[in-house]
């Protein structure tokens, strides 16, 4: 699985994706139930590049290049965003389920890296190892 979350904000998620010009795959609105089944005390707007488990390095790297094309080019639109609807987290995030006996790494390239900082996106993985 591979997400990009922005969340913690008040303004409708719907402008998000007007800000931003991507299209979501979920939105969550205040007052909504969450996954946990309580009601959302703020928005959130997700979008997933990859809703499957990722279970290698290379899984993980194309997704990523996926992930990164949907922010190329739109960092003013990142800057707008949070100036505009001052999102409490803009994040990539995914999970990497691996072999116990196997050996697997992740890694960003340097302008991959800067696209992130350029757009104020975060980036983390969960590893999950597999017994």
């Amino acid at each position: 699985m591979l997400t990009l979350a922005i969340t913690g904000f008040d303004a409708d998620p719907n402008r998000v994706t007007d800000i931003l010009g991507i299209e979501p795959t979920s939105v969550g609105r205040m007052g909504e139930p969450s996954q946990s089944g309580r009601p959302r005390n703020s928005n959130g707007w997700w979008k997933d590049v990859e809703p499957e488990r990722l279970v290698s390095a290379s899984q993980h790297a194309d997704a990523m290049v996926r992930m990164l094309d949907h922010l190329q080019g739109r960092e003013s639109h990142f800057n707008r965003l949070r100036k505009e609807i001052e999102p409490l987290n803009m994040s990539i995030y995914g999970g990497l389920h691996v072999e116990a006996d196997r050996q697997c790494g992740v890694f960003l390239d340097p302008d991959q890296m800067q696209l992130l900082a350029n757009c104020g996106v975060g980036w983390g993985l969960d590893l999950f190892v597999n017994r």
